[in-house]
């Protein structure tokens, strides 16, 4: 499983937020990468309201002050939203997809060479990158299946030897 997970015991540590409001941050970790959930709480007699950022998209959600399984549903929440199971948390899903392809193209670029990486339209091939220098010249451009393709991808535009292909350092 690769999903984004909370544990119950994090979440429960929430509450003194959730019962006074203000504001908490709270990380979801899956095994290759933690993303950090910025919670903004506003309370009123009834209701505990959240708003909940990952990055540039946040969710919003109302729990009821006095429902002994608050604490569940703002976990589940959180899980959902970081995996993709509601709109805002699909588009976290393709922000992060796109900040890992960026972190491995740009570990087997030379140095003061950039990768810039964009989604494609092509559902075989959905990231795509341009590698420049320091100037915004066009070094290299490249699309790939996935973070590991398009690095390789890189890395045989710019004439580089595969990693792991017995090459010494």
């Amino acid at each position: 499983m690769n999903e984004f997970t909370i544990n119950l015991r994090r979440v429960m540590l929430l509450e003194g937020t959730l019962e006074h409001g203000g504001s908490a941050t709270c990380p979801l970790r899956r095994p290759e990468t933690i993303v950090d959930a910025h919670i903004q709480v506003e309370n009123d007699d009834r209701d505990h309201h959240l708003q909940v950022r990952f990055g540039p998209f946040t969710g919003s959600i109302t729990l009821r002050r006095g429902d002994s399984t608050k604490y569940m549903s703002l976990r589940d929440f959180l899980q959902d939203v970081a995996n993709g199971r509601t709109e805002s948390g699909q588009q976290i899903q393709r922000a992060i997809a796109l900040m890992e392809a960026l972190d491995y193209v740009s570990q087997v670029l030379p140095e003061g060479l950039h990768a810039y990486i964009t989604p494609t339209t092509d559902e075989h091939r959905p990231f795509g990158t341009v590698v420049t220098n320091d100037q915004g010249e066009v070094y290299a451009t490249a699309y790939g299946s996935c973070k590991t393709a398009l690095a390789e991808a890189v890395r045989t535009k710019l004439g580089q030897i595969p990693v792991g292909r017995g090459e010494h350092p």
